[in-house]
């Protein structure tokens, strides 16, 4: 009975046991993802102090002011919050620059999902709008443009 348990064990432990070379494959396959990847036109990395100077800034009388003068109310700071506590969740107080290939499996995934969190910020101002949805972007150039006529 002992032999049968034994060998059961085993099969179990087969399930959960990765052999080096399937690691070294789910790390390649993560690496290859990540270069072939667009995201990597964003940022890899997030700040958690740049990101609570940002939401300071946001929140001081400067920011208030200014965001009153532009959109005729004061700021709740939502974007800024939002980004404060993606950076405590998955951010670091320094940068990480280490190259692809010596990152472990834990860190290309942090890298891969601070690209993901950027990459939605910027689709969101897209879709969003902007004043070139409005205003025709001019032909010609003015001569003279300050100067009456």
């Amino acid at each position: 009975m002992s032999d049968k348990t034994d060998k059961e064990l085993e099969e179990v432990w087969k399930l959960f046991e990765d052999t080096p070379i399937e690691i070294q494959e789910r790390r390649k396959s993560l690496i290859k993802t990540i270069q072939d990847d667009k995201t990597l036109d964003y940022p890899t990395s997030v700040k958690v102090t740049t990101s609570l100077d940002e939401v300071l800034e946001c929140f001081a009388l400067g920011g208030q002011v200014r965001h009153y003068y532009r959109y005729g109310t004061y700021d709740v700071c939502q974007r800024q919050r939002e980004k404060f506590w993606f950076a405590v969740k998955n951010g670091g107080f320094s940068e990480n620059n280490k190259p692809v290939d010596q990152l472990t499996e834990k860190e290309l995934n942090q890298r891969i999902k601070i690209q993901e969190f950027f990459k939605k910020r910027v689709l969101e101002d897209k879709a969003a709008g902007s004043s070139e949805d409005i205003w025709d972007q001019r032909k010609v150039l003015l001569s003279d443009p300050f100067r009456k006529k």
